[in-house]
């Protein structure tokens, strides 16, 4: 029996060797390498060669790249570009984004609030874990790249989440949760997570700290920025019913309050700012905003009240999507008929260029200097137009 006992006794040790070694909490350095592998970019750091040197790992970085590539150009550089032009001039320094609905989409919302100091975003999705690559090996990690290409993919090909598969994908998948797509979009976005934080929302909306654990909670913090720059930006994440009664119930409503004035951002929200049984987050958006940058699934156009709201729209409106057809808006496609600015890339459910749009909605007495006086750095077909206000006859 004793030739058996040592290799079996060594086999053991080299386990709770592994397992040691995954209970020790990463470092910065190992967590922003593990997030920039799962999204097939370079390792600053050789400590995963194994895993960068394999096929799957290869494949997965020249899916990517070329994906990324392909929305940079298409989508992302334009809106950019336009945000500079059109957004920024009315967005507070290092303000607050309110982006309800969002799901893990950090990257639309830095795209379009570059200057913003805290991102609250919000979704039914839950938060779930730190991705950690020291618990996989070249054979387990296509799953893995699998699961984070094709979630990061409905973003890249489509400029939104299905809320639905993304809810049940997230929840079973290797690096559960929207926190590893969230990483991963700020580190293809050329940023570097600086610190995070796991809290359960309490319902005086207090939050309580669970440090670096994450089991049981519903709320995620970060700090983020280029890896060199000595100023960060904050971003939470809720994971949270927005329905009326649950808004007020779950402390969320509380904590939102406490925040600052600031912008807000609403895209592929599902329309459930139409129902009434939203009534009370739409109210929140509404006085707590300065500035609300939407398509037409976010807050209908009625409830903007002319007296106190410049709106300006840009792209073209000719109804909802079909799944959403019963959420037609005749005094906005009225609206579009009289003014409009086009706009040079698509997002939202209708993505595609040509067929979007974007309603901006900015509180009067908060303009701070003309819009659209400038040209864009991408070649554009159309003339760059200055945008006027069209809530002008309600």
């Amino acid at each position: 029996m004793q030739p058996f006992i040592a290799p079996f006794f060594l086999l053991i040790c080299l386990c709770l060797f592994n397992l040691s070694c995954l209970a020790e909490e990463q470092s910065l350095e190992q967590l922003n390498d593990s997030v920039s592998f799962l999204v097939g970019l370079d390792l600053p750091n050789s400590g995963f060669q194994e895993l960068a040197e394999s096929k799957s790992y290869r494949y997965n970085k020249a899916k990517l790249d070329k994906e990324w590539k392909k929305y940079t150009e298409r989508t992302l550089a334009p809106m950019g570009e336009w945000a500079r032009r059109e957004v920024a001039p009315h967005s507070k320094p290092g303000g607050v984004v309110r982006y309800m609905f969002s799901g893990p989409d950090i990257l639309h919302a830095l795209t379009m609030f570059p200057g913003a100091g805290t991102f609250v975003l919000c979704g039914l999705e839950p938060v779930g874990v730190v991705p950690d690559i020291r618990s996989l090996s070249p054979g387990s990690a296509g799953h893995a790249f699998s699961e984070v290409r094709n979630a990061l993919g409905e973003v890249i090909n489509f400029s939104f989440f299905r809320t639905k598969d993304m809810k049940s994908d997230l929840r079973y998948s290797t690096f559960r949760g929207t926190t590893p797509l969230m990483m991963g979009f700020l580190a293809r976005s050329g940023q570097y997570v600086k610190g995070y934080e796991f809290f359960k929302l309490q319902k005086d909306g207090s939050l309580e700290s669970r440090g670096t654990e994450s089991k049981g909670v519903n709320v995620v913090k970060m700090t983020f920025s280029p890896k060199d720059a000595r100023k960060s930006k904050t971003l939470y994440y809720f994971s949270t019913d927005l329905s009326d009664g649950h808004f007020a119930k779950s402390g969320f409503e509380k904590w939102l309050t406490s925040q600052p004035k600031g912008d807000a951002y609403l895209k592929a929200a599902s329309f459930l700012l139409h129902r009434s049984s939203f009534d009370d987050v739409r109210k929140h958006l509404i006085d707590y905003s300065t500035q609300i940058l939407e398509d037409d699934s976010g807050i209908p156009y009625r409830y903007f009240d002319k007296e106190k709201w410049d709106c300006y729209l840009y792209g073209s409106y000719s109804g909802p999507i079909d799944l959403f057809s019963q959420y037609n808006q005749s005094d906005l496609r009225a609206a579009y008929r009289k003014a409009k600015i086009p706009m040079e890339f698509g997002t939202g459910y209708k993505w595609r260029k040509g067929e979007s749009n974007i309603m901006r909605f900015v509180l009067k007495g908060t303009r701070k200097k003309a819009v659209g006086a400038t040209q864009p750095k991408f070649k554009s077909k159309t003339p760059v137009l200055i945008a006027r206000p069209v809530l002008e006859d309600g």
